[in-house]
């Protein structure tokens, strides 16, 4: 078996020596002939199908940016297909997909200037080629800015947490048997990428953050928009019940199990709480939940806060999410912004207490509602984003010497315009 591989891979390799050198002709070309003036940069994010890469592409067109999403399919549970600009699925019809990757790199190489990608690279990262990116980017003088999700990057042992270690393992083992092909992925990126943006996930053995920040996502505020929900009640049994909702697309990680034994256990202490599972949702339906029928929201329970947080918040009501562990935030607490955060922090042993006083203290839902909008406002819209990936261009074109103390909270040089 090993045998017929070396074969096939031998072949694979011969019949790619064609395409390498129109791959190598055309980051010439585009070196001598396409390149764009600094004040005409040309920006793709992709290929990765994230629902985030089309956030941050509208903040950057609202910057007057050119700029599109170019992904390699699409979930259809989740999302729709005009969440993208192009899918590569839908493109160059009657060829077969491997060659589609090949294809797609070669057209964004003429039409774009700045790759937003994952550590899985673009389009042909896991092609026999895929070491070769970094060196036709540098050739037809493109710039990479990197920014992990997720199972791109994650290299289980070199994870700090034990209980995120656990967390992941329960929700994605696979990942820890390709352990080395990831790493591989992640070192590269490291030593060859112009940026790279890792968010929360930088202490887990990446080495290197050009912006600190606790996370890069973004939502689109004018359709995330405060609930119109007032509930006054405590959760005494003759009010009106208190919702809890949650997301538990990946359960281990998130810590469901811990959530559905809280709720159980105030129930049973005389509370009227309802959980509500989001799962399986378009993103619409995801949103009229948290507008129209969730007085609180619960992420996860392991480990930091995501897109789900940062869309309840957005909404206007309290969110419950794991910051306990310093060893991940007190470097964002410190240099960056994570300590304006008004998450209720709790993890699985101390969920319950923590919900028992938010469903208790209806004004102090209220009150974190309001500062959970104000937040995503600041740090999270589609204007913050737009104040982050800016900056990064200002640094990859020379204007900016470093990105490292961009939210600082005593250097930072220009505080408001990311308010």
């Amino acid at each position: 078996m090993n045998i017929i591989k070396w074969i096939l891979k031998g072949m694979s390799s011969i019949l790619l020596v064609p395409y390498l050198l129109v791959l190598f002709l055309s980051a010439i070309y585009v070196r001598i002939f396409k390149s764009n003036p600094k004040d005409d940069i040309r920006l793709v994010w992709g290929s990765a199908p994230i629902i985030n890469n089309k956030y941050w592409s509208k903040s950057m067109q609202q910057k007057s940016y050119k700029s599109d999403t170019f992904v390699s399919s699409y979930l259809s549970v989740i999302n729709k297909k005009d969440d993208w600009d192009y899918i590569l699925t839908d493109k160059y019809k009657f060829i077969p997909y491997p060659f589609k990757c090949y294809i797609a790199f070669i057209e964004s190489l003429f039409k774009y200037d700045v790759f937003f990608i994952s550590f899985k690279g673009f389009f042909i990262g896991h092609t026999l080629i895929g070491r070769l990116q970094h060196l036709i980017f540098k050739i037809a003088d493109k710039k990479v800015v990197v920014i992990p999700y997720g199972s791109d990057s994650y290299v289980y042992r070199r994870v700090k947490s034990t209980t995120l270690l656990h967390g992941l393992l329960m929700s994605y083992p696979e990942a820890a048997r390709q352990q080395n092909k990831i790493k591989e992925k992640v070192e590269y990126w490291i030593k060859h990428a112009n940026v790279v943006i890792p968010g929360s996930m930088g202490q887990d053995g990446f080495g290197r953050w050009d912006v600190l920040t606790p996370s890069t996502l973004s939502i689109d505020t004018s359709q995330w928009l405060p609930s119109e929900k007032r509930n006054t009640s405590n959760g005494s049994p003759n009010s009106e019940p208190i919702v809890v909702a949650h997301t538990p697309n990946h359960r281990g990680f998130k810590g469901t199990e811990f959530l559905v034994s809280a709720i159980n256990d105030l129930k049973k202490e005389g509370f009227n709480v309802k959980l509500c599972l989001i799962e399986n949702m378009q993103n619409e339906e995801v949103r009229k939940i948290l507008q129209s029928k969730a007085d609180i929201l619960v992420e996860q329970l392991i480990m930091g806060y995501a897109l789900s947080a940062i869309e309840g918040m957005a909404c206007g009501i309290p969110v419950i999410s794991n910051l306990t562990d310093e060893n991940y935030t007190l470097p964002f607490k410190r240099w960056s912004f994570l300590g304006e955060c008004p998450i209720v922090s709790a993890s699985p042993e101390t969920v319950k207490d923590e919900l028992r006083n938010l469903i208790t203290n209806p004004e102090l839902r209220q009150d974190l509602g309001n500062k959970s909008r104000d937040y995503v406002m600041k740090y999270h819209s589609l204007e913050a984003s737009g104040h982050l990936f800016t900056n990064v261009l200002q640094y990859l074109y020379g204007e900016k010497e470093s990105l490292i103390n961009l939210y600082h909270p005593l250097l930072s040089q220009d505080k408001s315009s990311n308010t």
